[in-house]
């Protein structure tokens, strides 16, 4: 009697192991998939990351060179036209013996020729026509010295 119970018990045992290793099987199985398919996902994400990366310096770079190419440009018009200047002064000096000298602004773009005043003012009367005060101070501060001086500026 006491084999019978056993190969029954036995019986049992093996129809419970076969689905017990199976499931096992199963979950083991999944869980490695699980994790492969994970550090696919995160390898992906970092070649995005690098990609993203790339594609930023790339535009930093790009965005150097067009503001070096804007600041080489800036520095040929600065250029040319104090070359333009120097040949208004030129001009200006063939044509009237009172030219004294030439500017460029760059900050306004502008060229100034200074001439010789035929009839210098006093120096009174230089700080009543650009008083060095209020709002104008900055404005006036070269006429009154250019005045004092007995010269005076026309922009072109």
């Amino acid at each position: 009697m006491l084999k019978i119970c056993y190969n029954m018990s036995m019986g049992k045992i093996n129809k419970i192991t076969l689905p017990i290793t199976i499931i096992l099987t199963s979950i083991i199985l999944g869980g490695f998939y699980y994790a492969s398919e994970v550090n696919k996902q995160k390898s992906i994400e970092r070649q995005q990351l690098l990609k993203l990366q790339e594609d930023r310096g790339v535009e930093r770079a790009k965005a150097e060179v067009e503001e070096i190419k804007l600041e080489q440009e800036k520095k040929e018009y600065a250029a040319d036209r104090k070359n333009d200047c120097l040949n208004i002064y030129k001009t200006e000096s063939d044509k009237w013996n009172n030219a004294r000298g030439w500017r460029y602004d760059d900050i306004n773009d502008e060229c100034y020729v200074r001439y010789k005043d035929p009839s210098p003012k006093s120096d009174a009367k230089c700080d009543e026509d650009y008083p060095m005060g209020g709002d104008w101070g900055l404005v006036f501060l070269r006429k009154n010295s250019l005045c004092k001086e007995g010269e005076f500026e026309n922009s072109f």
